[in-house]
């Protein structure tokens, strides 16, 4: 997962929703259990501190990988608000990922009054995936 992480950004050259299909798994293959693929997926993203994404972008992209291999649906969230909350201040992003519509382990502070600007699977392209 480690490595998974630190090569997050260069595949994303590619326009996002393209580069979001390749980190999408064709398969489900791993079985180390939903809590355990959680820990280590946030580990491996807390480790990579040299990447120029941001904590909540590395993890929410490790998060859904790994646990899309296990055959949890969950689905990414990529948001935008005005910082406080006043349009003439700056605009902050956070990403976080969705099971079954609702913030999967996540404090609702660090997403609620986030607008989401990009969904990824869109609801109407998502499918199961093969086991």
């Amino acid at each position: 997962m480690r490595a998974f992480a630190r090569a997050l950004p260069q595949q994303f050259r590619p326009p996002l929703p393209d580069a979001l299909d390749h980190l999408t798994p064709a398969q489900i293959n791993l079985d180390l259990g939903e809590d355990r693929i959680r820990k280590l997926a946030d580990t491996a993203a807390v480790l990579d501190r040299q990447s120029p994404f941001g904590l909540c972008l590395r993890r929410s992209l490790v998060r859904y990988h790994y646990l899309r291999r296990a055959g949890i649906p969950i689905d990414l969230r990529f948001g935008a608000r005005f910082v406080d909350g006043k349009p003439d201040q700056e605009i902050s992003g956070h990403a976080w990922v969705t099971l079954q519509g609702e913030a999967y382990h996540e404090p609702d502070e660090n997403w609620r009054g986030f607008t989401v600007m990009f969904s990824h699977p869109a609801t109407s392209e998502r499918v199961d995936i093969p086991r």
